[in-house]
């Protein structure tokens, strides 16, 4: 019998996961096993039956069922079945939850299907027949695994919600700043036709304080626009769309702290696969972020934006005039809660940023900036296939 625990555990190895945390006194973890064979789906059950809640499946397509009635943890499929196999059942779950994980085992261990199994996610890859204490161990790993990727979305769940209400407060008082012009407008007209209701120039008054309520319609609008939770989270939406709607609903913002914007935006990028929502928060916390750190220089405060594309990536820039961020703490502002701000920063936007470009197979890095100061963040997003 042979063993491979794939590259995808990283710290969750076999051997790195403490005995005294493998099982918790609460309900027992659903675990389902499928193959063809009633034999060594019978062996598995009865090996597992005292310390999981197990389901047993006769092939992928009553496998796929259970999937959608019960909340599968770990899936122990068989590789050769008839019809569907075990790499297709793999494919499957992870596109149901990617958090649940998956032991593939059979006869033929070949190099070719495990690496089918790497590609699409399978934690362990194990030849039959299999040693008892290997595998109850193994099974522990991978419910073990799957308990802290739930732990750990759940964080990122609260962290983008955090950072969602910190952002909407800064969208909130920047806009509520830019109201203060129209609305001094609007009071000023209104006193001036109450004080001589029949002036000649009442027409061109009434025209001004259109404009100016439709300024305040308009600025709404975007808000709400920005804050909308879009329905599908893997859509074709365009990079380009998702900066304009940022810049548009930011505008108050950049005023407010007397930011300059520079623009220079490839109309020819291609789409990209992610949820718009999501895309729009990671970059207004950028956008932020930066408009932050420049907040008390008194030297001249400027915001670079541009997209391209790039080795099949379609990229983006948010590069500003700030004092900059030094080489050791690169890494550390994308870790969530750290913060360089002291007690005035929550430490939440930068790490959100991450989270959410990992979600959608992209990437944010931190680089140098090309006009001698300040901070240079550049996403990257996988052209849409």
């Amino acid at each position: 019998m042979s063993v491979q625990v794939l590259p995808e555990i990283g710290k969750f190895a076999l051997g790195e996961i403490s005995k005294d945390t493998k099982k918790s006194t609460g309900p027992l973890s659903h675990v389902l096993i499928v193959d063809d064979e009633n034999g060594p789906r019978q062996a598995l059950r009865m090996l597992l039956k005292e310390d999981y809640t197990v389901h047993l499946a006769p092939n992928v397509t009553r496998a796929l069922e259970l999937l959608q009635e019960e909340p599968i943890e770990l899936v122990i499929t068989d590789l050769r079945m008839p019809e569907r196999t075990g790499v297709d059942l793999l494919r499957e779950t992870k596109r149901i939850d990617s958090d649940i994980q998956v032991i593939i085992f059979t006869g033929y261990g070949q190099l070719e299907t495990a690496m089918k199994a790497v590609e699409y996610g399978a934690y362990a890859y194990v030849e039959k027949p299999f040693d008892n204490d290997v595998m109850l161990d193994m099974v522990e790993s991978a419910i073990r695994k799957h308990k802290l990727q739930r732990e750990s979305r759940a964080f990122e769940r609260l962290a983008l919600e955090a950072s969602h209400f910190e952002t909407l407060g800064r969208l909130v008082s920047g806009m509520m700043h830019d109201l203060g012009t129209p609305l001094t407008v609007l009071s000023s007209h209104i006193e001036l036709l109450i004080m001589n209701p029949d002036r000649d120039d009442l027409l061109r008054r009434l025209e001004t304080m259109k404009g100016q309520v439709q300024y305040c319609a308009d600025m709404a609008r975007s808000t709400m626009g920005y804050l909308r939770h879009d329905n599908d989270p893997s859509a074709l939406v365009s990079l380009n769309e998702i900066v304009t709607a940022c810049l548009k609903v930011g505008i108050p913002l950049l005023r407010e702290q007397r930011v300059e914007l520079e623009e220079d935006l490839n109309n020819d990028l291609p789409a990209i696969v992610c949820d718009a929502a999501l895309m729009r928060q990671a970059i207004m916390n950028i956008i932020a972020n930066a408009c932050q750190a420049m907040s008390t220089q008194e030297a001249d405060r400027d915001l670079f934006i541009a997209t391209w594309v790039e080795d099949h990536k379609v990229c983006l820039s948010i590069e500003d005039t700030g004092p900059g961020i030094s080489e050791e703490l690169r890494e550390s502002v994308f870790e969530t809660f750290f913060s360089t701000k002291g007690q005035s920063g929550t430490g939440l936007g930068l790490g959100v940023v991450r989270n959410v470009m990992r979600r959608f197979n992209g990437t944010v890095n931190l680089e140098d900036g090309r006009r001698g100061t300040g901070a240079r963040f550049v996403i990257r997003m996988p052209v849409a296939k």
